[in-house]
């Protein structure tokens, strides 16, 4: 004979369901049903659809807003005197203007690239020292401007402008 260690549990039986309340399979657009609201589950969908709209809506106002900016810094990169009009820099004077070292005599720039396109309004880039800055257009993309900074008689540095 075997002794046992601990008593058996005891299973409680449940009484049945009502035939009202018992659980039916669920297909899967019941599941989001509630009992009370039986056909609003739509309306999330529409909610989070015009949600997404506004918020599209919101990019192509704020887009137009940054092309106007754009459009007004441009004004500020209109030549001020054309001082050779058939000034083209080729990719091998590109090149060696790429190497030249910042904080380099102005001269060392002039020794690789003769006269530049055209002159851009000065800045104040620091306080007390005003730049210049010359734009030579590249021959192999016209619409690509190199814009050389010089602060003085330093070369200071370049960047490109896209027309």
């Amino acid at each position: 004979m075997t002794q046992q260690l601990s008593p058996r549990p005891t299973v409680r039986r449940r009484s049945p369901r009502p035939a009202s309340r018992k659980a039916k399979p669920l297909s899967f657009f019941k599941a989001f049903r509630s009992p009370r609201t039986p056909t609003r589950w739509w309306r999330s969908y529409y909610f989070l659809a015009a949600g997404w709209g506004i918020a599209a809506m919101g990019l192509l106002i704020n887009a137009g807003t940054y092309l106007k900016a754009d459009a007004a810094s441009s004004d500020k990169d209109n030549c001020q005197k054309i001082i050779q009009p058939s000034a083209v820099l080729s990719r091998a004077q590109l090149g060696k203007i790429l190497t030249v070292p910042e904080r380099s005599n102005q001269q060392s720039v002039r020794d690789i690239v003769a006269e530049p396109y055209c002159q851009l309004p000065s800045l104040d880039i620091r306080d007390g020292v005003t730049a210049t800055r010359e734009v030579y257009p590249l021959a192999f993309e016209p619409s690509t401007w190199l814009v050389m900074l010089y602060e003085g008689d330093e070369y200071a540095g370049f960047s490109f402008s896209f027309q």
